[in-house]
């Protein structure tokens, strides 16, 4: 068994995806092209947001989202402030740090995501900005995040790249409605994955669109005019055709993975703990995450009864060696993030996952907790 089953997606898409791949390649457009462009009008549809960009993974579309923001590469943003969740992967916080801005840590709540009782007392007359996640596949709380960011005239950027086709309030998560920019990602063990690094950048600020279409291609407003400081940032044309074929069910594809999140916790709610989804939320359950204690000892086991798992993850975002050293976090300083991080197991789901599959997991969860 498999923790993530990625070849039955290109299995069951096989036919249209080689030849979707052998198009392109008999064509040798691989950079920019008709598949880019299809994609990013069809996603942006899709999602509900004026535009989309192609862009070359989940964290080069954050840092360029902060550069069209103001972060500028050129500049000194050592005073200038960003929030961050204490749980997400570690890009979420490096893209702000690697533009030498100052990250702002805020603990989490009980679905993982950050804890917007705590946000509002981080803010400050340096601070700039949040940049929520959707973690594990469930939107952040985006009334509260949004009416406080209002309140302080700071930017919001929906870190989306776990959420592609979860909804808010029936908002559909990269709609552009949940801050001034979204971001996605099509590394490959993602719901919406391509065959390598991808990701997505969404808007309906025609401003910021402009900007970061120029940035992504080393600042280039056209004809070799280099008006910005960017990078190759762009998505190469063969991942936007793969991507389109994968598209194609999508919806079908998560609905299919909601059932099987459903199907967990309905047999292990009563053994250990599962995760819970807010009432104004529709996830993609893009990791199962449940919590227990003497997590180590009970993965071993698992491991022993062939049931692979994962961690997400290991280390909250203050206990990273370079953050701790950099902005002087430590240890005790969000208790709810490090308990998470210290009690999380991840279960084997992906977008074809059998019910034989999820009996498996869950009869050996329970042989080894009995």
């Amino acid at each position: 068994m498999k923790y993530m089953n990625l070849y039955r997606g290109y299995e069951k898409r096989k036919e249209s995806i080689d030849s979707r791949i052998s198009s392109i390649i008999s064509r040798s457009q691989f950079i920019f092209g008709e598949e880019l462009e299809e994609l990013e009008s069809t996603l942006a549809k899709y999602v509900g947001a004026k535009y989309a960009l192609g862009i070359s993974s989940g964290h080069t579309a954050i840092v360029l989202s902060l550069i069209a923001l103001g972060i500028k590469p050129d500049e000194d943003n050592s005073k200038k402030e960003i929030i961050v969740p204490a749980m997400t992967f570690f890009s979420t916080a490096e893209a702000p740090a690697f533009l030498g801005a100052k990250v702002v840590v805020c603990d989490i709540d009980e679905y993982f995501n950050i804890d917007t009782n705590k946000l509002e007392s981080l803010i400050n007359k340096n601070t700039v900005g949040i940049i929520p996640v959707n973690l594990f596949g469930q939107c952040a709380n985006y009334d509260i995040i949004l009416d406080i960011a209002k309140k302080h005239n700071i930017f919001v950027i929906e870190d989306a790249c776990q959420s592609f086709g979860a909804t808010y309030n029936n908002i559909k998560s990269c709609s552009g409605q949940f801050g001034e920019i979204a971001t996605t990602s099509f590394f490959p063990a993602k719901p919406l994955g391509c065959f390598g690094d991808g990701g997505m950048i969404f808007t309906n600020d025609e401003k910021l669109y402009s900007s970061m279409k120029q940035l992504r291609h080393h600042g280039d407003s056209g004809g070799m005019v280099h008006v910005q400081l960017g990078t190759t940032g762009r998505l190469d044309n063969l991942q936007a055709g793969i991507l389109l074929e994968k598209f194609k069910g999508y919806d079908d594809d998560m609905e299919h993975r909601r059932k099987a999140g459903e199907y967990y916790t309905q047999n292990l709610k009563d053994i250990v703990k599962t995760p819970e989804v807010a009432s104004y939320n529709k996830t993609v359950y893009a990791q199962y995450v449940i919590q227990v204690e003497n997590r180590d000892d009970i993965r071993e086991k698992l491991n022993k009864l062939n049931i692979p798992t994962a961690l997400y993850y290991p280390n909250p975002i203050h206990l990273a060696p370079i953050m701790k050293d950099k902005f002087g976090y430590k240890e005790g300083d969000f208790p709810i993030a490090e308990y998470a991080s210290k009690h999380n197991i991840a279960l084997p789901i992906d977008n074809d996952i059998l019910k034989e599959e999820q009996d498996l997991v869950i009869n050996a969860i329970k042989e080894v907790l009995k």
